[in-house]
């Protein structure tokens, strides 16, 4: 969860400082822009899958898909220093592929068990939830460092509870806690999509758009506002499934 590290960013932003209106717009639109293209690939992908039948024969390899991801975070941690902004743009286009393989091999399956609505449905109050979480967070005047803060040490837990779940279910039906889990990470990632763009904002007015630095820093910030988004609709999904059982 390293790619997460929601001060390091922060600090490298510190490196270059301008005081231009037109650089706040340039920055934050390169970090939306970056989030939509991966956004936008993501679904292509998902429903290029679903169109052309091959989400079938992907089905079993549904957790490489999910680990993949995983495996790309830490490449692109691993490699911000020293990668030119080409590779890790790259590895952001690879990330969201990845993502999109893996929801075109799982979303059919909702579809299929509870009707194509539900995940509309889900898409839909996701990009409203997470667009009132952007507008609170760059437009508040309240300091949200240290909900950021504590929200992150949250998904930390949340990780841990889910392994502890995905173990049990095994052996046992636990409803409960994986509900418990949906709606626990649902808020977290409420909480820190209004944090992240409440950074972004506080970044705006500190990188230099035209440095190589603030490129990549726009896509590392890109690429935690898309995890966001889909970690809330992913949620959604799954509360709204539970509804529906």
């Amino acid at each position: 969860m390293g790619i997460y590290d929601r001060d390091y960013m922060r600090e490298r932003a510190r490196e270059r400082v301008i005081d231009t209106g037109s650089g706040v717009t340039s920055f934050a639109n390169q970090v939306y822009s970056w989030m939509g293209i991966g956004l936008a690939l993501t679904g292509l992908v998902a429903y290029a899958l679903f169109r052309t039948g091959l989400f079938m024969s992907l089905l079993p390899f549904w957790w490489v898909f999910g680990f993949g991801t995983l495996g790309i975070a830490f490449a692109i941690q691993g490699l911000l220093e020293r990668a030119s902004f080409g590779t890790i743009a790259g590895l952001f286009l690879a990330y969201a592929g990845v993502e999109g393989l893996f929801f075109g091999v799982t979303l059919p399956l909702y579809a299929a068990a509870y009707g194509g609505q539900l995940i509309w449905m889900a898409f839909s109050t996701a990009a409203v939830v997470s667009g009132a979480a952007v507008c609170y967070g760059m437009f508040t005047k309240s300091d949200l460092t240290n909900v950021g803060r504590l929200f992150s040490f949250g998904v930390m837990c949340l990780l841990a509870m889910t392994v502890l779940y995905f173990l049990l279910s095994f052996f046992m039906t636990l409803t409960w806690l994986h509900l418990l889990i949906c709606y626990v990470g649902l808020v977290l990632f409420i909480g820190l999509t209004a944090y992240d763009a409440q950074q972004i904002r506080t970044m705006s007015y500190q990188a230099d758009v035209n440095s190589t630095a603030s490129y990549k820093l726009s896509l590392v910030m890109a690429l935690k506002m898309y995890i966001n988004v889909i970690m809330i609709f992913w949620y959604l999904l799954q509360i709204f499934a539970r509804r529906n059982d």
